[in-house]
């Protein structure tokens, strides 16, 4: 084994034998070369059995890859057990229902989840459950699980909804009653059946020996049960970690478990991979300062093997079109460089507009997360109908979608005469025709078809503004924000977004078959790998690296999320900040645009904190002009 390779401190974790230990590793240390060194000197100078030795991840995608860096590394070694925590425990109850003889499916298809979901939400709320709502239903389901919390608890973590525990419950009897099992039913089931059979939990501690668990930070208190269960009196517990990299809470990631580390194991070891092999020193202590702000956490050294050459840069612009034609620039030069490059954010959304241009200057690319629901979002299903029946005002459908949405006054028995009266003539006409109407409501229908005879020969960049205005959409949407729960932000983002794809364009048509060309673009490029550009929200980036990281939409309300509004929440949004900065090989920029759909968007608190750093430059490029600084 080549130790000469390692740095002392991935020497010295290497080494540990025995007992409960915790190595903190900060971003780009190697802590997979660290995990796979041990498992060699276990098996050289420890003579142990490489079936004794049980290593487990967070993702399929990291045990894959780490078992494969391990034939590349050691071609002639053992063989040994890369599996995630899921996986264990899918083989352990699966195990337990073939023994019985009972069959029961795993529930892994969205689609399907979706369905049981919806009727779940539908049987309380009377209405069906929005693709962005879904997945927020099921991470707060799946962290009521994880986190072991009950009714009482409920003050603990923030849900969207009063009923949360309600619907946890119908969810599992659905479950239950159609012999389905979800990635949480099997760790819970993996725990009873560890606790009811003393014997089989016996043979798999004889079994499993050594146990040693990567990106401990993701994993949850239910996970943490589970492999404790499976402790000899040794306890060798051998986790890497890194407590500033956790940023799964919304799914039950308990970091907190890291830092009792020393309380629950009496006597644990305690190792520091504190070298940065990846990232420009600029970039390292930027991070490390950023990541400073946090308080609960382990302090700790951020080295880097890398001299200064590139500082961050905090780069303004006007709006989103001025950004993404400095975007388009750097692209080209990536490409001319062979320089790999990351566009990292917050939320799905903020991918379209890139996307957007991608697609006009036919560049492929990867993306990490799909935004589809985007692209199909109720804000662009309401401005597509609003444009349709101005271009076809005999489109009821459109109509009836947007009816209540606008400043027309049209009442529900309004909406029931056209549908009854239309029979496939001009919208407006059949308004105006309504019998029981007063003379003032006539006009007002009256102005309404001028209105959308107006919008109709509008370009769809204006069009936009004129139904956010003149048709008082903005105001409908100010109303619809207080009662759903989102904020201004969350809606000028979509907006803003979709003017900038509208921005070029002529005709409402134009803008219709331009959202339909994304949607397609999208799914042909969505089994993209080894593209040299790769978009991804910050949690998709997590264990890549990239020569060049481009953060946007740094935003106050997004970024941090407006929902996270305690001290551990915000601190958890802090290391996603730090998790995207980290990426970053050879440079790092944060694009901020200073106009949301022309509203001022102020920094975010992280802007702020990053820009306190004196390494990091300031610059404005912007189209009105202004000089650039720094």
């Amino acid at each position: 084994m080549a130790e000469k390779n390692l740095t002392q401190g991935q020497l010295e974790a290497s080494k540990h034998f025995t007992g409960p230990a915790l190595t903190l590793a900060i971003p780009g240390s190697g802590k997979t070369t660290l995990l796979l060194h041990r498992l060699i000197y276990l098996v050289e100078h420890h003579q142990i059995s490489p079936d004794s030795i049980l290593t487990l991840t967070f993702s399929k995608a990291s045990a894959d890859d780490m078992e494969r860096r391990y034939r590349s590394t050691f071609p002639d070694g053992a063989t040994f057990q890369f599996m995630t925590i899921h996986r264990l425990a899918f083989r352990m109850y699966k195990g337990y229902l073939n023994s019985i003889g009972k069959e029961m499916t795993l529930l892994e298809d969205g689609s399907q989840k979706y369905r049981i979901l919806n009727e779940v939400y539908r049987k309380r709320h009377h209405e069906s459950l929005s693709e962005d709502d879904f997945e927020t239903l099921s991470n707060q389901i799946g962290l009521i699980y994880n986190l072991r919390l009950n009714r009482n608890q409920s003050h603990e973590q923030t849900f969207d909804w009063d009923d949360i525990f309600e619907m946890a419950e119908d969810y599992h009897r659905y479950k239950k009653k159609h012999l389905l099992f979800d990635f949480d039913d099997m760790l819970i089931s993996a725990i009873q059946l560890l606790k009811k059979s003393p014997q089989y939990r016996k043979g798999l501690v004889d079994q499993y020996r050594f146990i040693q668990v990567d990106e401990a930070q993701d994993t949850s208190l239910l996970q943490f049960e589970l492999i404790e269960l499976l402790l000899s009196e040794e306890r060798n517990l051998f986790l890497v970690a890194d407590d500033d990299q956790s940023i799964y809470g919304f799914r039950g990631a308990y970091p907190r478990y890291l830092l009792d580390y020393q309380k629950r194991f009496e006597g644990a070891n305690l190792y520091y991979l504190d070298q940065n092999f990846r990232s420009d020193a600029h970039i390292v202590n930027a991070a490390a300062e950023i990541i400073a702000h946090n308080k609960d956490r382990y302090p700790k050294k951020m080295l880097p093997f890398f001299s200064p050459i590139e500082e961050p840069v905090v780069r303004v612009f006007d709006d989103l079109i001025g950004r993404n034609a400095y975007l388009k620039a750097c692209f080209d030069d990536a490409h001319d460089q062979k320089q790999s490059l990351a566009v990292l954010y917050r939320n799905k959304i903020s991918s379209i507009s890139i996307i957007d241009l991608l697609e006009k200057e036919k560049m492929s690319f990867q993306i990490k997360d799909m935004p589809h629901a985007e692209l199909s979002h109720w804000l662009l299903e309401d401005l597509l109908a609003f444009i349709t029946l101005a271009m076809i005002p005999q489109d009821f459908q459109s109509f009836s979608r947007i009816v209540f949405k606008t400043n027309g006054f049209i009442s529900r028995e309004m909406l029931n005469y056209i549908q009854l009266n239309q029979r496939g003539r001009n919208i407006f006409n059949v308004l105006i025709e309504v019998p029981f109407l007063q003379d003032y409501q006539t006009r007002t229908q009256e102005r309404l078809k001028d209105q959308f005879e107006a919008l109709s020969k509008l370009r769809p960049y204006d069009a936009i503004h004129f139904i956010e205005t003149e048709l008082g959409y903005l105001e409908y949407i100010k109303n619809t924000s207080s009662k759903l729960g989102f904020t201004m932000t969350y809606a000028r983002t979509r907006l803003d977004t979709y003017k900038a794809i509208a921005k070029p364009l002529k005709t409402g048509f134009d803008f219709i078959n331009r959202i339909d060309t994304l949607k397609k673009f999208i799914t042909t490029n969505q089994g993209n790998i080894d593209e040299g550009i790769t978009l991804s929200t910050i949690h998709g980036s997590k264990g890549l690296e990239f020569d060049e990281v481009y953060m946007v939409d740094v935003n106050p309300q997004v970024f941090p999320n407006a929902k996270n509004k305690t001290d551990a929440q915000i601190e958890e949004e802090r290391r996603l900040f730090y998790v995207g900065l980290t990426r970053a090989k050879k440079r790092f920029e944060l694009l901020h645009s200073e106009f949301i759909n022309g509203a001022f968007n102020a920094n975010s608190k992280f802007i702020d904190e990053l820009l306190v750093q004196p390494i990091t430059q300031h610059r404005f490029n912007n189209i009105s002009g202004k000089s650039a600084t720094g």
